[in-house]
């Protein structure tokens, strides 16, 4: 069988990842990223990593390594501020699927996943990296956009895009807070926009802080230590922040998913040049390692594939992956409207909410299941 030639654009996590995939199986993949190695490491962001990722990045051999350079935690606190709510999940509410795991989930630094990425790539004989795009599609079986929310090749390829932007926006940083119980993420709930506090080590976390575009504007313009003050205000009593320790980085929101390019089968869009949702719960990069290994495992088994789902092939990863996309985009939609605000009617069914996940503990597995080991259970085998 003749080895397919195939072209990635963009190498951040997610086309990094896809090249990665696709040179297991030997095919010759040229992967385009005008920017340099040393660029690419710039971002100063941390990634959560589910259940369901660590078992894709164990299928392509990664995950030995990238556990190396992420920190598990063993807990997730969950609380809702404004009623004073709040629940704990740890080691036991994950399910019989994970049930040989003693941490929840692990968060790894952008930098340091990049550089594994980088390395490995810079060492995979059948990656081609190129910072200028001076190949001609003829050439390829296959062209996957991974070139992010504002990619350059959707509109190229005058794909249909519905985006709808949040009212939130986000800062995030890094920071010393101390009086944290050991390897716990938190996630609160505020009136104004969810609070995530991810651990990067003992007492090194990722902030990301959601409000409104006017109170984040304020909060850049503010001083680390006056900015220091008002996160201790929003902080669980017992935790102190104590120190910036990174670049202070804002973001916009947006909600929006991308059809399938019913023009050419063999153009199709990956991560989050094709979807995006807000980043509660952290399953931005999740989702993105989902398409990954999706649209790996249909190109691996290409072959077998029916004559209409060979011609069809965008179509057929669109629907593969549209009830994940679209699961998330409102389930997402659906934890920021209805728990960061102060609409009063809606207090008692948040207060039923948290009492039920604290009280039955198969109302809290199925809840943590759905964003640890995604909507679609994947069955996991030899990859490649």
């Amino acid at each position: 069988m003749i080895k397919k030639n195939i072209k990635v654009i963009g190498s951040g996590p997610t086309g990094s990842l896809l090249a990665l995939a696709l040179a297991l199986n030997k095919y010759n993949v040229t992967l385009i990223e005008p920017l340099s190695d040393s660029e690419l490491l710039e971002k100063d962001k941390g990634y959560a990593v589910t259940q369901c990722t660590r078992k894709i990045f164990k299928e392509l051999d990664l995950w030995r390594s990238i556990q190396k350079s992420s920190f598990g935690f063993t807990s997730l606190s969950i609380i809702d501020d404004v009623l004073s709510q709040s629940v704990l999940v740890r080691d036991n509410d994950l399910t019989m699927l994970n049930n040989d795991q003693t941490d929840i989930g692990w968060v790894v630094e952008h930098k340091l996943l990049m550089k594994l990425l980088i390395n490995k790539i810079n060492d995979n004989e059948y990656i081609n990296k190129l910072n200028y795009d001076t190949t001609d599609d003829a050439d390829f079986d296959f062209i996957l956009a991974c070139d992010g929310k504002e990619s350059s090749t959707r509109k190229k390829w005058q794909i249909k895009y519905f985006k709808g932007l949040y009212k939130q926006k986000c800062i995030s940083f890094k920071a010393i807070l101390n009086g944290a119980p050991p390897k716990r993420a938190y996630e609160i709930f505020k009136s104004e926009g969810p609070l995530a506090l991810l651990p990067l080590s003992h007492n090194i976390y990722q902030i990301i802080w959601f409000s409104s575009e006017s109170d984040t504007n304020l909060k850049l313009e503010m001083t680390h230590k006056k900015l220091l003050e008002k996160l201790k205000y929003e902080l669980p009593d017992n935790i102190i922040p104590e120190k910036i320790t990174s670049k202070i980085s804002s973001f916009s929101l947006a909600k929006a998913f991308a059809l399938p390019n019913l023009k050419n089968f063999k153009n199709i869009l990956v991560g989050e040049s094709a979807h995006s949702f807000h980043p509660v719960g952290g399953q931005g990069l999740n989702s993105c390692i989902r398409d990954v290994y999706e649209i790996s495992l249909m190109i691996n088994n290409y072959e077998n594939l029916s004559k209409i789902n060979r011609k069809f092939l965008s179509l057929k990863y669109f629907l593969n992956r549209s009830l994940d996309i679209i699961s998330l985009i409102l389930f997402t939609e659906f934890l920021v409207t209805f728990f960061s605000n102060k609409i009063i009617f809606l207090y008692p069914l948040r207060y039923l909410i948290f009492f039920l996940m604290k009280k039955i503990p198969f109302i809290r597995i199925y809840i943590f299941s759905v964003m640890t080991d995604s909507i679609k259970r994947y069955t996991f085998k030899k990859f490649n």
